[in-house]
């Protein structure tokens, strides 16, 4: 490195002050250098205070000049010190930039040498760098935030689905989905959803009807739903449910894909009239009763069959009681199983229950007059 001479320099006999003239002391010079004065002794730079002033030691022992000329000369010690700090350099950071292998001569550090391989930022990228918190980030993604909020306001293709215990619908959920009867070849269904099982979700229908039906006499039908390629659809069968899945939730006998909705009686050629109401599907013909006992008289306990107005998927009915003169009638599902006891010729409308196979028992308490009679007027809607 060459002495640094530029300029001139005013030094006073006795004083450690040296005043330059077109001198560039701080980037030329460092503590410690050696000052050549006018008077052609060394001195040590002590201080260096502007590109125009520095200080010496010992003090300047030559006559005072007040623009004399002078050098500046580096000293070894500047390699010491480089040596130095490029030890402590490589003390903290040799083995990380030997990993890096050979990087030096990329433009854009690949994947393979730890580098993204990234040679240009998208718009968008760049916009997601910027954003400044994380409300801003997810404006620039257009997506909703975590934990409790109002972000999210619909969910669609869905493809698990939401349980229970998350916030979704149980596996037995059903709303809506009412029949009503219109006719005694058409009934209409509300709108409403049905979980099905096969899916694992629900289905929402609209308001249905189902006209034109041609049904056979005296039998029971069951009204499923069912996705037909995406479209809510309806099917009315005589292929009873299964047992249920969940609760009261039943499907069709071998398909999973049909949830039960309501069971439907047909009497000599057509459907029943009926109106679902107060979780009872009931019978509303104006000119005729459904009896599953006229005229009984009996003593001891005896079995009554009610499988041809109440379906089996419930063992509710809604009741009419005509009970006989001369003494008290039990009603029940055993023997020793009364549920309902009736004063003598009394007429009385009362929620039942049946066996698991739609049949009740009754007893007179003793001989009586005339007889009994049992109609039901309706039937549990289970499903």
């Amino acid at each position: 490195m060459p002495w640094y001479k530029s300029g001139t320099v005013s030094v006073a006999l006795n004083s450690n002050a040296v005043i330059g003239t077109g001198t560039a002391f701080i980037a030329n010079s460092r503590v410690g250098d050696a000052f050549r004065g006018p008077d052609g002794g060394w001195y040590e730079v002590t201080n260096i205070a502007s590109d125009t002033a520095l200080s010496i030691s010992p003090n300047y022992q030559g006559a005072t000049n007040a623009a004399g000329t002078y050098a500046l000369a580096p000293m070894q010690g500047y390699v010491k010190d480089s040596a130095d700090t490029l030890r402590s350099f490589v003390n903290l950071y040799g083995a990380k930039l030997a990993v890096l292998g050979t990087t030096g001569n990329y433009d854009i550090l690949p994947v393979n040498k730890g580098g993204t391989g990234i040679s240009e930022l998208s718009a968008f990228i760049q916009g997601m760098l910027n954003d400044v918190d994380a409300n801003a980030a997810r404006a620039t993604l257009v997506a909703a935030k975590s934990g409790s909020n109002s972000d999210i306001t619909s969910l669609s293709g869905l493809t698990t689905p939401i349980s229970s215990i998350q916030g979704g619908v149980d596996s037995g959920y059903i709303q809506g989905l009412i029949p009503q009867w219109n006719s005694a070849t058409e009934i209409s269904i509300t709108a409403g959803s049905a979980y099905i099982p096969s899916l694992g979700r629900c289905v929402t229908a609209p308001a249905a009807n189902l006209p034109g039906l041609s049904l056979s006499g005296n039998t029971w039908y069951y009204l499923y739903l069912y996705d037909n390629a995406g479209v809510a659809t309806y099917e009315l069968s005589t292929t009873a449910p299964a047992t249920p899945y969940s609760g009261t939730a039943r499907t069709k006998v071998g398909v999973n894909s049909r949830r039960f909705i309501s069971a439907l009686r047909t009497g000599g050629s057509a459907l029943r009239p009926f109106i679902w109401a107060a979780d009872y599907v009931n019978y509303i013909d104006t000119n005729a009763l459904y009896p599953i006992l006229i005229n009984g008289t009996a003593t001891g306990a005896t079995t009554v069959s009610g499988t041809a107005v109440i379906p089996p998927t419930t063992r509710r009915s809604l009741m009419q009681v005509y009970s006989a003169a001369g003494n008290s009638l039990n009603i029940g599902t055993a023997f020793d199983t009364y549920l309902l006891s009736v004063a003598m010729s009394t007429r009385v409308l009362v929620p039942m229950i049946s066996t698991a196979d739609q049949v009740f028992v009754y007893t007179h308490v003793s001989a009586v007059t005339g007889g009994t009679t049992l109609d039901i007027r309706g039937y549990g809607s289970e499903r």
